[in-house]
């Protein structure tokens, strides 16, 4: 459950953004997750329900928009879109390749309420 170790990095740091902009209520938290991440929306949505009781982060929403794994390869010089986490270009077979996306774990946007 490394969703654990993600989640409290998320609540930390809306927790200080809440108190250096005197936010009262969080109403959605927006997150861009890649792919290779592997984490599972569903766990990380119920996992951010219980660790926000008593915050102002209590009852937001929390989306995943998750990122695919894209790579660019050097060889054939194309990026190209994969599910394969082996690092091998889907259109020459290259193990020569830079990863593009797929490794995101960013706060898109927080929506907040009085």
């Amino acid at each position: 459950m490394h969703e654990i170790s993600l989640l409290t990095s998320v609540v930390n740091k809306i927790s200080k953004l809440c108190e250096q902009n005197n936010w009262k209520r969080v109403l959605r938290v927006t997150l861009k997750v890649g792919h290779l991440r592997n984490v599972d929306p569903e766990v990380f949505a119920f996992a951010f329900s219980a660790s926000t009781v008593g915050t102002t982060m209590e009852d937001a929403e929390i989306s995943i928009i998750e990122m695919p794994i894209i790579l660019k390869c050097r060889v054939c010089n194309k990026n190209e879109d994969t599910e394969d986490s082996r690092f091998v270009c889907p259109n020459c077979g290259s193990t020569k390749v830079d990863i593009i996306s797929g490794t995101e774990f960013i706060i898109e946007s927080i929506e907040i309420g009085g």
